[in-house]
Parts: C-alpha cells; sequence; structure tokens
C-alpha cells in the first residue's frame, strides 16, 4: 500500500520564474498542455475499468495526485501549505478505502487453516471450512477503544471477540470513507490557483 507524504513547497513561486513556454501563443501552450496530459493520463486509462468502483477513485486519486503537485510546484497562495496538507491526508485515505485496509486489517490478528472435505450427503461435492488456530484479537481490539465503543453502542454487547473485530473492521473502512468524502466536500473548492 502506497502512503503519500507532503510535498516540500519551494522558496518561490510561479509568479517569479520566466519560462519559454509561457511566450508561446496561447494555442500553442494549449495544444502542448493537452497532449501531456493525453501522455501522463494513458497509464490510469489504459488500465481503467468498468467493473466497479475502485477504478473510480484510482482516477480521482491520479487527478488529486497531479493537481497537488502543480499547486505545490506553483506556489502561487498563501495557503498552500494547507491545501498540500489535505491533499494528502485525502490521497492516503483514497490509498486505504481503495485497498480496503481497514476492512483487511483485523485478518493480520488470527491465523485460520484451510480444510477441505466431502460432503457426508453427497460425494461429489467438497466442504470448505476453516478452523482458527491462533487469534490476537485483544491486540486488536486495543488498537480502536472509540471504535470498540461505538459497535458497542450500536449493536450492544458482543461476546465472539472475531465479530466484534470484523464489525471494528466494517466501521473503521465506512469511517475512512465518510472523512475522506468530508475532507472532499469541505476542501475540495479551495484546490485551485
Amino acid at each position: 500500500m502506497k502512503t503519500y507524504t507532503k510535498l516540500s513547497i519551494p522558496k518561490d513561486s510561479a509568479w517569479d520564474g520566466f519560462s519559454l513556454f509561457g511566450m508561446l501563443h496561447w494555442r500553442i501552450r494549449y495544444f502542448l498542455t493537452g497532449v501531456k496530459n493525453i501522455v501522463r493520463w494513458m497509464p490510469t486509462l489504459y488500465h481503467d475499468r468498468e467493473w466497479d468502483g475502485n477504478y473510480i477513485l484510482k482516477l480521482l486519486q491520479k487527478k488529486i495526485e497531479y493537481q497537488r503537485k502543480y499547486l505545490v510546484d506553483s506556489n502561487r497562495h498563501m495557503e498552500i501549505d494547507r491545501d498540500n496538507r489535505d491533499m494528502t491526508i485525502a490521497l492516503n485515505l483514497l490509498e486505504r478505502v481503495r485497498e480496503e485496509h481497514y476492512r483487511m486489517e483485523c485478518m493480520d490478528y488470527w491465523d485460520t487453516e484451510m480444510k477441505i472435505s466431502e460432503v457426508p450427503d453427497n460425494p461429489k461435492l467438497k466442504s470448505l471450512d476453516f478452523e482458527t488456530i491462533a487469534e490476537r484479537f485483544d491486540e486488536y481490539l486495543k488498537l480502536y477503544p472509540s471504535s470498540v465503543r461505538a459497535i458497542i453502542k450500536e449493536h450492544g454487547e458482543i461476546e465472539d471477540k472475531k465479530v466484534l473485530c470484523l464489525r471494528i473492521s466494517d466501521y473503521n473502512h465506512r469511517k475512512a470513507n465518510a472523512l475522506l468524502f468530508r475532507i472532499l466536500e469541505e476542501r475540495l473548492a479551495y484546490w485551485w490557483d
């Protein structure tokens, strides 16, 4: 899983520099920028599919990556540090939501063994059973005490720790998703040059 860090903000801004690109006629600049966009988006679009929402999030993630780099490199407004921070948080949340990090995290805390056995009633069929060999549910639950409280408040006391861990992992995934779209809702309008 990729982890994003804040980009370093240059000391000068795009207002301070001179570029030959800026001297070109606007139509030529517009055309060259379009060609550059086609080339840099090509790998992302090549791997795009219509199967599920993961691909929508991947496109959004790439767009924020490119926009963050442009805004930080240009450094044209006073709040670029805040925008850099917010976009980095959004990128990390997008990565975790896309990869379902929080949903899968709880599975690192127990080991299972898969057994294939015959079905007694029908010898043509096989049964797939999972047996827990080792578990560290308490260690996982200590990571998210507020999530444990929220799940208990929502569902009541849960005796089976495995079920509690699975519900917490789903709760954390939904919470990350909500935070991501809350950041986009509140901050997206400010991400411009």
